[in-house]
């Protein structure tokens, strides 16, 4: 029951993934055009989707916990299968294994694509809002030295002999 119970979580863990992955497409494109808008939206979109995969990846815990037992906190989904499947089906569970491997890759990747992007037109912004409205600097070689001292008398405490 448990093994179909994965397979099941595993198969839904990969169209989330899929599913992720067009939404990452989208906002790359969308961050190309400059659409900020478009970006907010498919944001918007990817929640669902994350926390869904949130709910997956917890029954996916909770089934390797119920078959290994509660000290299986960490363990691997190679040490679940080598402890549940037998020898005859590991190979089509490697091979599901290694598609949801590459689908969290491509995710991802794409991820990192966007936010590379995102920085850059961020980094674009603040570069044109410096050339419209550059910061004054001072230098400090040619300003008055008394700035900020008391003023002194118009009359000074020395006598003038020339007089």
């Amino acid at each position: 029951m448990s093994v179909n119970q994965m397979k099941q979580v595993l198969a839904a863990m990969i169209q989330c993934h899929d599913a992720l992955y067009k939404t990452a497409e989208q906002k790359r494109d969308a961050i190309k055009a400059g659409n900020a808008k478009a970006v907010g939206n498919i944001t918007e979109k990817e929640t669902p989707l994350v926390e869904a995969l949130s709910r997956f990846e917890a029954q996916r815990v909770k089934i390797m916990r119920e078959d290994l037992g509660p000290e299986s906190e960490q363990a691997s989904f190679s040490e679940w299968a080598a402890a549940i499947l037998p020898e005859e089906q590991r190979d089509e569970w490697e091979k599901l294994y290694l598609e949801l491997a590459s689908r969290v890759y491509a995710l991802k990747q794409a991820n990192t694509l966007n936010q590379t992007l995102l920085r850059d037109s961020l980094l674009w912004v603040n570069l044109n809002l410096g050339l419209l409205k550059p910061k004054t600097h001072t230098l400090n070689n040619y300003h008055n030295p008394r700035v900020g001292q008391t003023p002194t008398s118009a009359i000074s405490g020395r006598i003038d002999s020339r007089t």
